[in-house]
Protein backbone atom coordinates (compact mmCIF):
# COMPACT_ATOMS: atom_id res chain seq x y z
CA UNK A 1 0.00 0.00 0.00
CA UNK A 2 1.26 3.61 -0.99
CA UNK A 3 0.43 6.29 1.71
CA UNK A 4 0.27 9.09 -0.67
CA UNK A 5 -0.92 7.44 -3.80
CA UNK A 6 -4.16 8.26 -3.57
CA UNK A 7 -3.44 11.62 -3.96
CA UNK A 8 -0.50 12.02 -6.14
CA UNK A 9 0.28 8.80 -7.99
CA UNK A 10 3.40 8.57 -6.42
CA UNK A 11 6.20 5.64 -6.79
CA UNK A 12 9.09 5.17 -4.19
CA UNK A 13 13.14 6.32 -3.66
CA UNK A 14 16.45 10.37 -1.04
CA UNK A 15 18.96 12.88 -1.55
CA UNK A 16 19.09 15.19 1.48
CA UNK A 17 17.20 18.25 0.53
CA UNK A 18 17.04 21.17 2.92
CA UNK A 19 17.35 20.97 7.04
CA UNK A 20 14.27 22.41 8.56
CA UNK A 21 13.94 21.83 12.40
CA UNK A 22 10.47 20.63 12.97
CA UNK A 23 9.17 23.57 15.11
CA UNK A 24 5.85 23.27 14.98
CA UNK A 25 2.93 20.27 15.77
CA UNK A 26 1.12 20.91 12.06
CA UNK A 27 3.16 18.71 10.25
CA UNK A 28 3.34 15.51 13.47
CA UNK A 29 -0.64 16.43 13.35
CA UNK A 30 -0.83 15.91 9.03
CA UNK A 31 1.36 12.79 9.18
CA UNK A 32 -0.47 11.62 12.43
CA UNK A 33 -4.00 11.91 10.81
CA UNK A 34 -2.52 10.45 7.61
CA UNK A 35 -1.51 7.83 9.22
CA UNK A 36 -4.83 7.04 11.55
CA UNK A 37 -6.84 7.37 8.82
CA UNK A 38 -5.01 4.29 7.18
CA UNK A 39 -5.49 2.27 9.92
CA UNK A 40 -8.85 3.28 10.19
CA UNK A 41 -9.05 1.45 7.23
CA UNK A 42 -8.09 -2.08 8.49
CA UNK A 43 -8.76 -2.42 12.11
CA UNK A 44 -7.65 -5.94 12.78
CA UNK A 45 -4.07 -7.31 12.79
CA UNK A 46 -2.73 -8.86 9.42
CA UNK A 47 -2.12 -12.26 8.98
CA UNK A 48 1.02 -11.79 6.73
CA UNK A 49 3.79 -13.49 8.56
CA UNK A 50 6.30 -10.24 6.86
CA UNK A 51 4.71 -8.41 9.52
CA UNK A 52 4.92 -10.34 12.36
CA UNK A 53 8.14 -8.99 14.09
CA UNK A 54 6.27 -5.10 13.97
CA UNK A 55 2.84 -7.02 15.76
CA UNK A 56 1.86 -6.13 18.99
CA UNK A 57 -1.21 -7.95 21.00
CA UNK A 58 -3.09 -5.22 22.05
CA UNK A 59 -3.39 -1.80 20.57
CA UNK A 60 -0.88 0.69 22.08
CA UNK A 61 -2.22 2.75 24.41
CA UNK A 62 -0.46 6.09 23.29
CA UNK A 63 -1.83 7.75 20.16
CA UNK A 64 -0.42 7.94 16.97
CA UNK A 65 -0.25 11.61 17.04
CA UNK A 66 1.18 11.32 20.90
CA UNK A 67 3.75 9.18 19.74
CA UNK A 68 5.58 11.25 17.16
CA UNK A 69 5.45 14.15 19.82
CA UNK A 70 7.67 11.80 22.10
CA UNK A 71 9.92 11.15 18.92
CA UNK A 72 10.33 14.39 18.19
CA UNK A 73 10.40 15.92 21.80
CA UNK A 74 13.41 13.79 22.94
CA UNK A 75 15.10 12.74 19.50
CA UNK A 76 15.35 16.32 18.65
CA UNK A 77 15.10 15.39 14.93
CA UNK A 78 15.18 17.67 11.17
CA UNK A 79 11.61 17.78 9.55
CA UNK A 80 13.07 15.79 6.60
CA UNK A 81 13.47 12.75 8.60
CA UNK A 82 10.25 13.26 9.80
CA UNK A 83 9.32 13.30 6.04
CA UNK A 84 11.52 10.16 5.46
CA UNK A 85 10.01 8.22 8.09
CA UNK A 86 6.79 8.64 6.28
CA UNK A 87 8.26 7.83 2.88
CA UNK A 88 10.06 4.88 3.81
CA UNK A 89 6.96 3.41 5.54
CA UNK A 90 5.22 3.81 2.40
CA UNK A 91 7.95 2.27 0.64
CA UNK A 92 7.96 -1.15 3.05
CA UNK A 93 4.12 -1.46 2.44
CA UNK A 94 4.22 -0.86 -1.12
CA UNK A 95 6.87 -3.39 -1.85
CA UNK A 96 5.78 -6.05 0.13
CA UNK A 97 1.78 -5.61 -0.17
CA UNK A 98 1.04 -5.25 3.55
CA UNK A 99 -1.22 -3.11 5.53
CA UNK A 100 -0.76 -0.62 8.27
CA UNK A 101 -2.84 -1.35 11.34
CA UNK A 102 -3.22 0.13 14.93
CA UNK A 103 -0.95 -3.64 16.06
CA UNK A 104 1.70 -2.44 14.03
CA UNK A 105 2.26 1.09 13.21
CA UNK A 106 3.73 2.55 16.13
CA UNK A 107 6.87 -0.44 15.34
CA UNK A 108 6.82 0.64 12.07
CA UNK A 109 7.24 4.39 13.12
CA UNK A 110 10.03 3.56 15.46
CA UNK A 111 12.21 1.31 13.34
CA UNK A 112 11.95 3.81 10.19
CA UNK A 113 13.03 6.06 12.77
CA UNK A 114 16.12 4.63 13.44
CA UNK A 115 16.97 4.65 9.91
CA UNK A 116 15.40 7.67 8.22
CA UNK A 117 17.91 9.35 11.20
CA UNK A 118 20.99 7.15 10.54
CA UNK A 119 20.67 7.89 7.29
CA UNK A 120 19.93 11.63 7.06
CA UNK A 121 21.17 13.20 10.54
CA UNK A 122 24.68 14.23 10.87
CA UNK A 123 24.73 12.88 14.40
CA UNK A 124 21.93 10.81 15.30
CA UNK A 125 21.18 8.64 18.92
CA UNK A 126 22.44 5.11 19.57
CA UNK A 127 19.39 2.54 19.28
CA UNK A 128 19.81 1.99 23.10
CA UNK A 129 17.84 5.71 23.17
CA UNK A 130 15.88 4.83 20.31
CA UNK A 131 14.17 2.00 22.11
CA UNK A 132 13.73 4.38 25.18
CA UNK A 133 11.98 6.52 23.56
CA UNK A 134 9.54 3.40 21.78
CA UNK A 135 9.07 1.62 24.95
CA UNK A 136 11.38 -1.27 23.88
CA UNK A 137 14.51 -3.15 24.60
CA UNK A 138 17.47 -2.50 22.90
CA UNK A 139 17.32 -6.04 21.33
CA UNK A 140 13.98 -5.74 19.64
CA UNK A 141 14.78 -2.46 18.30
CA UNK A 142 18.06 -3.62 16.51
CA UNK A 143 15.72 -6.98 15.42
CA UNK A 144 13.43 -4.03 13.47
CA UNK A 145 15.83 -1.97 12.35
CA UNK A 146 17.08 -4.72 10.49
CA UNK A 147 13.96 -6.28 9.49
CA UNK A 148 12.59 -3.19 7.88
CA UNK A 149 15.78 -2.48 6.31
CA UNK A 150 15.31 -6.41 4.77
CA UNK A 151 11.82 -5.54 3.76
CA UNK A 152 12.76 -2.39 2.19
CA UNK A 153 15.95 -4.23 0.37
CA UNK A 154 18.48 -1.66 2.11
CA UNK A 155 17.16 0.73 -0.23
CA UNK A 156 17.02 4.02 1.71
CA UNK A 157 18.07 6.57 -1.42
CA UNK A 158 15.17 8.64 -2.06
CA UNK A 159 15.23 11.03 -5.18
CA UNK A 160 14.95 14.99 -4.92
CA UNK A 161 11.60 14.33 -6.92
CA UNK A 162 9.96 11.96 -4.04
CA UNK A 163 11.08 13.85 -1.36
CA UNK A 164 9.64 16.99 -2.36
CA UNK A 165 6.12 14.95 -3.49
CA UNK A 166 6.06 14.05 -0.01
CA UNK A 167 7.17 17.32 1.44
CA UNK A 168 4.70 19.69 -0.24
CA UNK A 169 1.86 17.04 0.14
CA UNK A 170 2.49 17.78 4.02
CA UNK A 171 2.73 21.57 3.65
CA UNK A 172 -0.23 21.59 1.65
CA UNK A 173 -2.20 19.66 3.45
CA UNK A 174 -1.38 22.08 6.53
CA UNK A 175 -2.73 25.42 4.66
Amino acid sequence: MVLIENKTNIKLTFEKPSINIINENKELKIISDLLTGICLEKKTTTNNNVMKSFLTKKIPSISIYDFLERIVKYSKIEKSTLVLILIYIDKLCDMNNVDITFYNIHKLILSSLVIAAKYNEDKYLSNQFFAKIGGITKKEIDNLEYQFLTLIDFSLYINDEIYYKYEDFIQKEGE
